[in-house]
């Protein structure tokens, strides 16, 4: 993950036996997440209104399949992000109650493409032996953090999962953001001071232009 990264694509492959279909997902290992609840103060002004804490969040989920996931049956229930919402702990402070917070959370991870489910970027090859191969492309945002990941690959035969296989994947900075990043937390006297010096001359310049265009 360099400072040029904007997104990238994984490709995983297997077999699942002939006549079943599969599932693969990226998922982020479960962690807390902490919101603020705007609303209108008397009818005028957007200001936080309440807090909400959540727990068992996934960082990431996405997820693909070789069929529509209603079709994969009952048994694919379990994996979909409706379900995987329900699993999240919720502990709202002040706000509005009515609020879905479920849906809400799904919208907002949905737009920041960490999650996603769709009947797409699976290939299915020809059986061979009893076996079927099949490729999956799954689109990784830039904004996945490091750490790591869980890759899942469940086969579906009727409603029932017939096999499952996982293995773990790591996201790592390189380059200058890794480098930045070493400096914040293993050097963080020096981090503070180049932040300070870069601050004060950012403002010497902008103080400069904008005086030698006659703005006051």
């Amino acid at each position: 993950m360099g400072s040029q990264l904007n997104g990238t694509d994984l490709t995983v492959t297997g077999t699942v036996p002939a006549g079943a279909d599969v599932l693969v997902r990226l998922m982020g290992a479960p962690g807390e997440l902490h919101l603020r609840e705007k609303g209108k103060v008397f009818g005028l002004l957007w200001m936080n209104v309440g807090k909400v804490n959540l727990t068992n969040v996934p960082g990431v989920c996405l997820m693909h399949s070789s069929l529509p996931l209603p079709l994969l049956g009952k048994g694919a229930q379990p994996y979909r992000l409706e379900s995987m919402v329900k699993a999240i702990g919720i502990e709202q402070e002040g706000g509005n109650p009515a609020i879905d917070i479920p849906h809400e959370l799904l919208l907002l991870k949905t737009k920041e493409g960490l999650y996603h489910e769709a009947a797409e970027g699976i290939t299915m090859g020809e059986p061979t032996d009893g076996m079927r191969p099949f490729t999956a492309h799954i689109h990784v945002p830039s904004s996945l953090k490091p750490g790591e990941y869980q890759v899942e690959a469940i086969a579906f035969q009727g409603d029932t999962s017939v096999g499952q296989s996982q293995t773990t994947i790591t996201a790592t900075l390189v380059g200058f953001p890794k480098w930045l990043s070493d400096l914040a937390y293993q050097k963080s006297m020096l981090y503070g001071v180049m932040a300070t010096v870069i601050a004060i001359v950012s403002g010497l310049v902008i103080g400069l232009v904008f005086q030698s265009k006659g703005a006051h």
